[in-house]
């Protein structure tokens, strides 16, 4: 049986106020075309459909449209819920859509009932659980659990397994030990998962990172983004996650690149050597300058050699910017608010002093602050 493992599409998803949607088209259409050229049984979605709860409606209709165009093949779609999905919405006419083997879970309640396909080797079953917190698992059953392991082992202990068959799971969680991006969090480890949990499934499909990486062992596997989608991203490689089950035991995992409309890019020099017209692309550009000299109007310029410009960032103040050594100035003692502003200032621009105008101006300014909160000390205390 042949599988696509895919998650974490976030349609609808703004990287700095930049859409993503026509990108999201165009990758889409590369899976289209890896599907139509190469036999698949099953195409698995493992959460985080959409970026937020209430999607855009050109989200929506990309989605509808991809799902549609996959069932026309007749393959079988099987989706849960992410943390960023709405299981409300998400779940909306998954009555109907499971007559065409277009089946949605976002509710723990109908995970322990799998979906079950049979190829020359026998059966196999998928069971799909929702991205949850212990709380999803106690509001439905008669249990407390303590911990994000625990509430996924009841789960799995719920579906009551037949280890003589083949079983895989699809899964939302953050595995403990897994590599994070800069978009992703797990507060104090409390969110992680053992990956122990997975241990009876012969393949855990699972989404939630953005990186494409196993967890535990080669078949317990993030399949990561179709698509780069952050500043921590642009040296990822993106890819799909293809899995074949043959025979009891004897699973396979591949990766097949996904090559996008417009790459994800970090250019970093001075705004004279990013402005050299051989620099001109469409690619999505993060910037950083060099440049230890105010300027202005460095956007626009950088616009017209990268027109997908999505940020730009100050070498000289990444740099130079020591948190430990502003910290360190506060335990030693409290800093004036002029003496704050003009060490920002240096840091900013590479040890430079202020101006006698700028310092006289900053001057007026902070001693207006101070003078403010004093009143203002001054009027709570009566």
């Amino acid at each position: 049986m042949r599988i696509l493992h895919l998650s974490d599409l976030h349609l609808g998803k703004r990287v700095c106020e930049t859409s993503m949607l026509k990108e999201q088209e165009a990758v889409f259409d590369s899976i289209i075309d890896h599907l139509r050229s190469s036999p698949t049984d099953a195409v698995i979605i493992a959460g985080d459909i959409y970026d937020r709860s209430i999607p855009p409606e050109s989200a929506v209709v990309l989605f509808s449209s991809m799902i549609e165009r996959i069932s026309d093949m007749g393959i079988t779609v099987m989706a849960i819920s992410g943390n960023h999905d709405s299981p409300e919405r998400l779940s909306f006419a998954s009555g109907v859509m499971k007559k065409h083997n277009i089946h949605f879970v976002t509710n723990v309640r109908d995970s322990p009932e799998p979906v079950t396909l049979h190829d020359e080797y026998g059966t196999v079953n998928f069971y799909l659980l929702p991205y949850l917190r212990p709380n999803d698992v106690s509001n439905v059953y008669d249990v407390n659990p303590s911990s994000y392991t625990d509430a996924v082992e009841y789960m799995v202990q719920s579906m009551n397994i037949d280890s003589r068959q083949r079983n895989v799971i699809v899964s939302h969680q953050f595995v403990a030990g897994a590599s994070l991006t800069d978009t992703e969090t797990c507060i104090g480890g409390t969110e992680a998962v053992s990956a122990q949990v997975y241990e009876a499934f012969d393949y855990a499909a699972l989404g939630h990172l953005h990186t494409p990486q196993s967890a535990g062992r080669k078949t317990i596997r993030y399949c990561g983004t179709p698509l780069k989608y952050s500043a921590s991203e642009v040296n990822h490689s993106k890819s799909m996650t293809i899995v074949t089950l043959a025979e009891k035991g004897n699973v396979s995992v591949e990766t097949i690149p996904l090559v996008p409309l417009h790459d994800m890019r970090r250019v970093k020099g001075s705004v004279k050597e990013l402005c050299r017209p051989e620099n001109a692309t469409e690619d999505y550009i993060y910037a950083v300058v060099t440049d230890t000299n105010e300027l202005s109007g460095i956007a626009s310029m950088l616009r017209q050699v990268y027109p997908n410009l999505i940020s730009i960032d100050y070498a000289v103040l990444s740099e130079r910017y020591d948190r430990s050594r502003i910290m360190q100035g506060n335990l030693q003692r409290e800093k004036t608010p002029l003496e704050v502003f003009t060490e920002l200032y240096e840091l900013q621009h590479g040890g430079s002093s202020m101006s006698d105008i700028q310092l006289e101006i900053m001057k007026d300014i902070t001693d207006g602050i101070e003078k403010e909160g004093d009143d203002l000390y001054a009027a709570d205390k009566a």
